[in-house]
């Protein structure tokens, strides 16, 4: 049966694969056919048609749930991304959004990344070379991965490094950084107000993958006149709605999306 371009079956099947990932614990046949409204029939057939490609499977007491095969084919798209790929579009808006450079990157070995930038034309080069090392305390990418880390963990990464004084607003107390860091946990983005190169001002958000860890960041970097004024202040909504999106492109869905 086909409803336009929607084959009714399909789309039915991909109805009982949701419930079976949106519940908890097995579904019997009984318990599936009142939450889609089908008749038992009808999902027997489907179930069984799903069972034989290894979507669906069936435990001891009959209640089914999701196969591992899907599994397989998650590992398979997750092998097929690279998040530059996927963020490269979302970066170069974002640069002529707010008109700064745009840099993504990842925490690595105690250091902050460089996986990809994206900068005006004819602007000067802020964005560190891809591939180059930040510190974290004294960026906003940096800030991000500390604010997204325990409180324990980020302290041990804190200590296992050199607090280097790069301008005279560098924060190299552990205590007030780490009051810092529980503001960005806070508000969600981190912000870096001229502390590891003078003149220049920045902020950061996570993008979190499909498993809801904050994996990567994105930021814009510019010589901004302030934290304060308008075009920051814009700059940081730009940045927060591009990280969102990203990590949507990457299959995070928020917990209350879920349920």
């Amino acid at each position: 049966m086909v409803d336009g371009n929607i084959i009714l079956s399909v789309a039915k099947a991909m109805e009982l694969l949701q419930l079976l990932s949106r519940s908890k614990k097995p579904l019997s046949l009984k318990e599936l056919s009142a939450q889609c409204g089908y008749p038992k029939s009808t999902v027997f057939g489907l179930l069984t048609t799903m069972r034989t490609y290894d979507v669906v499977t069936q435990t001891p007491d009959g209640k089914y749930s999701l196969g591992l095969r899907l599994f397989e084919y998650g590992r398979q798209v997750e092998r097929s991304w690279d998040i530059s790929l996927v963020a490269r579009p979302y970066m170069e808006h974002l640069c002529q959004q707010t008109g700064a450079s745009v840099a993504l990157s990842v925490c690595e070995g105690g250091s902050v990344v460089t996986l990809d930038q994206a900068e005006t034309r004819g602007g000067l080069h802020i964005v560190s070379d891809v591939g180059s090392r930040l510190p974290l305390y004294c960026t906003s990418q940096g800030k991000v991965f500390l604010a997204n880390m325990s409180r324990a963990g980020a302290e041990a990464l804190l200590r296992a490094q050199p607090m280097t004084q790069f301008t005279p607003h560098t924060v190299t107390d552990p205590s007030a950084l780490m009051r810092e860091i529980e503001t960005c946990r806070t508000n969600g983005y981190a912000i870096e107000n001229g502390e590891y190169k003078i003149g220049l001002r920045s902020v950061s958000a996570p993008v979190y993958t499909v498993e809801g860890k904050a994996a990567y960041a994105v930021g814009v970097i510019g010589m901004f006149r302030s934290p304060h004024s308008e075009e920051f202040r814009a700059a940081v909504e730009q940045v927060c709605v591009t990280a969102s999106m990203i990590s949507t492109a990457l299959g995070y869905r928020k917990q209350e999306e879920t349920l």
